[in-house]
């Protein structure tokens, strides 16, 4: 099986599996990947938060998002420029700030959000449908987080995860950046300390 082939398997995989879970078992792990992650120093620290906007299958990022708001810290969000993986991220001040985008995700109005330059402290939430135990994911294979995270490779990434996602190993590219930290309802695994 080729590469690519692996990753669409893998894919197909665990979008069944994201699909299958109950709402209630689903808020459950939310709430407890939520509770890890405000619960990290690098949370706690970060004036800058850039995160997704969660869909359905997605590990819920909106309470992270009105946490992050209560807490006075600057949130950002992506918005695809093209179909070809470029983004960039934009400044909200609340959930009106966002419209449906590219493949039906809400993100910033332009005309009312502005463009954000990253900070080195900012803290990166990145979503997957898989991490493993290196850190690397299995994105959905449009390439925009890859094109990003090549570019600002001093920001602290961190994966969250349901844990019956994770893979010990993942197929993964040279040029793959994989996250600092992976967060899931079970357990924070910081790779930093690998690379030290």
């Amino acid at each position: 099986m080729s590469v690519s082939d692996e990753k669409n398997f893998l894919r197909q995989k665990y979008k069944i599996w994201r699909s299958g879970m109950s709402a209630d078992t689903k808020r459950y792990f939310d709430k407890s990947i939520f509770e890890n992650i405000v619960s990290i120093t690098e949370y706690q620290i970060c004036r800058q938060v850039l995160t997704y906007v969660s869909t359905n299958i997605e590990v819920d990022t909106l309470n992270l998002i009105e946490q992050a708001f209560r807490d006075g810290k600057n949130v950002a969000v992506p918005k695809s420029l093209d179909k070809n993986g470029n983004m960039e991220f934009y400044g909200i001040n609340s959930f009106d700030d966002l419209e449906q985008g590219y493949f039906g995700i809400f993100e910033p109005v332009p005309d009312r959000c502005e463009r954000i330059s990253v900070s080195e402290r900012a803290v990166c939430i990145i979503p997957a449908l898989s991490y493993d135990s290196e850190g690397y994911r299995l994105g959905y294979g449009k390439g925009f987080y890859d094109r990003f995270l090549s570019e600002h490779r001093n920001i602290l990434k961190i994966g969250i995860c349901y844990s019956e996602c994770m893979e010990k190993h993942l197929p993964h590219e040279e040029y793959d950046i994989p996250a600092d930290m992976v967060i899931t309802e079970k357990f924070v695994e910081d790779h930093r300390k690998e690379k030290r």
